[in-house]
């Protein structure tokens, strides 16, 4: 298959520099997350379920505090891409997101939208797409506005939360999360 004519696209994404996303998302924290496996939103609220080797936490999305944390240390890494919720979201399964696969929203119902672009294996550009542009746009003369968040070699996850407004990149070690308020 000839992909030439996606080379200035790629280019463009390599050339990129990392930034941080345009208002109105606003970083709410970064940290360490050793041997994170897996991440799910609730999908009532800003808390996201974060599962490591050591144990279950939740983060407030809101805040980027910790509001709960399991040590358990043997926590199963589920082939149904499940988890049970500890804290605030004690009797709630979870959809997880991570080393098993599953996906977090790839989109807002306001139009933001993610993309992974592996251009040199195992390196993947994590994008922001804002709102009424597309990745490809420039071949059919519309706006391809992105901004490049990160590249990743051993993400986990990338997605937004369900009511779109939280943006967040999990990696094996590290946790970012980003917030806008409300649409």
């Amino acid at each position: 298959m000839n992909t030439a004519h996606l080379d200035i696209l790629r280019r463009t994404i390599a050339q990129c520099p990392i930034s941080r996303p345009p208002e109105p998302w606003r970083l709410v924290t970064e940290r360490a997350a050793g041997s994170l496996l897996e991440v799910g939103f609730d999908r009532e609220s800003e808390l996201l379920l974060v599962t490591s080797s050591a144990g279950r936490s939740v983060i407030d999305c809101l805040t980027g505090e910790k509001v709960a944390r399991d040590y358990t240390e043997n926590v199963e890494s589920d082939r149904y891409l499940e988890a049970r919720g500890v804290g605030p979201l004690a009797g709630k399964t979870i959809a997880m997101s991570g080393i098993n696969g599953g996906s977090l929203p790839l989109g807002s119902n306001d139009g933001w939208q993610v993309e992974s672009v592996c251009l040199a294996w195992p390196e993947h550009h994590l994008l922001l797409v804002e709102p009424g542009s597309w990745l490809y746009g420039a071949e059919i003369n519309r706006p391809a506005v992105f901004h490049k968040l990160a590249i990743e070699s051993g993400y986990r996850a990338f997605g937004f939360s369900y009511s779109g407004r939280t943006l967040i990149i999990a990696s094996s070690c590290d946790l970012v999360v980003y917030h806008r308020n409300a649409l």
